[in-house]
């Protein structure tokens, strides 16, 4: 008590100025104390533990939750546009300017004219509806998930077959590209054979009769969603138009951004550019439910785990609670000497503050290096459990995706450190009132 003695006697007035050194120096020799001398050793080790595991866990399941965000997009956006243009009330004339006017805008990758049409799809013995996209052989080859396959790893992009002769022919040729899923529910293969009626009738010499046509599988595409795999049929886009009686014209241009997650920001510049006929929407108004429950599932998960983070910090309440009771007569002399309240309550803050911190600080370190080294992690535990964990024929990944969003990991360290500032207070504001004659009475 002697070092504590000669810092409180600085200022005999006052007290000593806050956070001085003999504080950190008092709370330390606290945090250090045997059993015997009344300390917390244990329990500290225990918060320590708790708080350093609970955000190891928050920073990892949040970043495998971005990693599945990342990836389930990337997969659904290289195929899917990002923004829509019905052109259907768009003069003719016009679409070719405003295909060019479109692709000039910087952040646009690309502006793609499309015929959309629903046939019935039927093989030598299945038969499927389907929904067929006609486009340029130029724009499909250059879509994100059809490069993807040039990684001899990926198991999205071509799976069979190839694009060299698709478009080729009398009016685009008789070639169609399919999705795998396609492929398996009518059961062909490359080369086979596949008739397409469509779904409403066209005007013949005959009178009128549904429009059916046989078409010729080309290649087989993967797109590792399973909406687009089941349901997708591509055509050349002169073939579409012939195929649904367009004449010239396209049902729709589908835009895609270098920025996905900025579609909506780009709606109200290309609707500008596209005039009051145009209905111009982006890729989240198709499936509003599903993108709005992609986001409640990721601020409800952020919540559960926080609270883990706050469970593990009350373990300090216990050792502080502890602390006091068994440093009441020290607590009481440092009163005499001339210590101020608020001097002993930042000497209890500064305990509880210090676990935090290093729990923290632990946690943070170890979320970090997990992320990192998910991979070996992955392959470490399929060597020591002799099974594939992460099956890519389910899941189309090799790898458990884990991406670090910096912005969150700031949050969870913001917050453990604020938690355990916070469950520091009561005990520390108990040490502070103690009153030292009460205190000494029985020593």
């Amino acid at each position: 008590m002697t070092e504590a003695a000669r810092g409180t006697s600085v200022a005999s007035t006052g007290g000593a100025r806050p956070f001085s050194p003999y504080e950190f120096l008092l709370a330390f020799r606290y945090l250090r104390a045997r059993r015997k001398h009344g300390g917390v050793a244990l329990i500290a080790w225990i918060s320590f533990g708790g708080i350093a595991l609970a955000v190891t866990g928050l920073i990892a399941v949040m970043s495998i939750m971005n990693g599945f965000r990342a990836e389930l997009f990337s997969q659904l956006l290289g195929f899917q546009p990002h923004v829509y243009v019905d052109t259907r009330e768009i003069p003719s004339d016009d679409i070719d300017r405003l295909l060019a006017e479109i692709e000039a805008m910087t952040g646009v990758k690309s502006a793609d004219p499309v015929v959309t049409g629903q046939v019935l799809a039927s093989s030598q013995r299945y038969e499927s509806v389907l929904q067929v996209l006609a486009v340029r052989p130029s724009d499909l080859a250059r879509m994100d998930v059809i490069q993807s396959g040039d990684d001899p790893r990926s198991l999205t992009g071509i799976q069979y077959g190839d694009l060299e002769t698709f478009g080729d022919g009398h009016n685009g040729g008789d070639g169609i590209v399919i999705g795998a899923g396609v492929a398996q529910r009518l059961g062909v293969t490359i080369g086979d054979r596949v008739t397409f009626t469509a779904a409403r009738a066209a005007p013949t010499a005959f009178g009128i009769r549904p429009q059916q046509k046989a078409y010729y599988v080309e290649a087989i595409i993967a797109a590792g969603v399973s909406t687009i795999d089941n349901n997708l049929a591509y055509m050349p886009l002169d073939q579409g138009q012939l195929y649904f009686n367009r004449g010239d014209v396209v049902d729709t241009i589908q835009i895609r951004l270098d920025i996905p997650e900025m579609a909506p920001q780009f709606v109200a510049p290309i609707r500008a550019l596209a005039g009051p006929n145009a209905l111009v929407y982006d890729y989240t108004r198709l499936d509003p439910a599903f993108f709005n429950a992609l986001q409640f599932e990721r601020t409800a998960m952020r919540l559960i785990l926080s609270i883990v983070v706050a469970i593990a910090a009350m373990n300090i309440i216990s050792g502080l609670v502890m602390l006091v009771k068994n440093k009441s007569r020290d607590i009481a002399i440092l009163r005499t000497m001339g210590a101020t309240r608020a001097s002993v309550m930042r000497v209890f803050l500064i305990v509880g503050a210090s676990i935090g911190m290093a729990g923290t600080l632990a946690g943070l370190l170890l979320g970090i290096l997990f992320v990192t080294f998910i991979g070996p992690i992955q392959d470490f535990i399929t060597w020591t459990t002799g099974a594939q964990v992460w099956d890519p024929n389910v899941y189309y990944l090799y790898r458990i995706p884990a991406k670090m969003d910096w912005g969150e990991v700031a949050f969870i360290s913001i917050f453990g450190l604020a938690v355990s500032l916070l469950v520091t207070l009561p005990p520390a504001w108990r040490a502070a009132r103690l009153d030292p004659v009460e205190a000494l009475r029985y020593e």
